[in-house]
């Protein structure tokens, strides 16, 4: 049992580490309505963290685009295929439920005019990212725990310090933080029984995709759930 413990212990922080040290490969273009300047601007290439928020790369997108865009520039939205896309979902999740066959690098059309706001809510740069990763922690851990009297009583220090963590990337300043709430990612009885119950998977669970193929956010939720998700 306590070498069942320790395997998923380690796998689990390996699983961390690769996350939070992982970006997904954008190439962002400006929509051709918002161009102003011929010949139109290249694309601007950068890497989006995965567990980062769009809404934060919009500093360096705007320096790029600066000599082209449209005076009077509206909230900054970015689009996917035609689909405006929500600006408080991490990127890595957005890019494994919308890329079902990853493209590398991602695609994305960034708007500086008619922001969807009958789809997406309003988003005032970086405080607004910011509230609305408190406001899901809250709910997360309220759903976890019984309540959110953790996340509540947190000192402005420390949400000042959590939030800077997520924003550099740092998991050893956000797990000094996100420890004291509790929320795991899996408490003690939780990684035995997640060990226990990969040796015990049903032959309708997803295989695993083979070398070669990733495996995404809706592969490893697919697994969790033991059935299939409709995204």
């Amino acid at each position: 049992m306590a070498a069942a413990h320790e395997e998923a212990a380690a796998w689990s922080e390996e699983a961390a580490r690769r996350v939070w040290g992982g970006a997904v490969p954008l190439q962002v273009h400006l929509h051709d309505a918002d161009v102003t300047a011929l010949p139109p601007p290249p694309p601007f290439l950068t890497l989006g963290p995965r567990i980062g928020y769009l809404p934060l790369l919009i500093p360096v997108i705007k320096a790029h685009f600066s000599n082209a865009l449209p005076p009077g520039v509206d909230t900054v939205w970015f689009e996917y295929k035609g689909l405006p896309l929500k600006w408080y979902v991490p990127i890595g999740v957005l890019f494994d439920l919308l890329c079902a066959d990853p493209e590398r690098p991602w695609n994305l059309i960034v708007h500086f005019r008619g922001y969807p706001s009958e789809i997406l809510s309003p988003c005032e740069g970086e405080d607004s990212v910011k509230w609305s990763y408190m406001n899901s922690l809250k709910e997360a851990t309220f759903i976890i725990t019984g309540n959110s009297k953790s996340v509540m009583n947190m000192s402005q220090a420390d949400q000042v310090a959590l939030w800077q963590s997520v924003t550099k990337g740092n998991l050893d300043g956000y797990k000094n933080i996100s420890t004291r709430l509790k929320l795991g990612p899996f408490e003690e009885d939780g990684l035995v029984q997640t060990a226990s119950t990969e040796r015990q998977q049903s032959s309708d669970e997803p295989e695993s995709p083979g070398p070669g193929r990733p495996w995404s956010l809706f592969d490893s939720m697919c697994v969790v759930f033991k059935k299939t998700l409709r995204i």
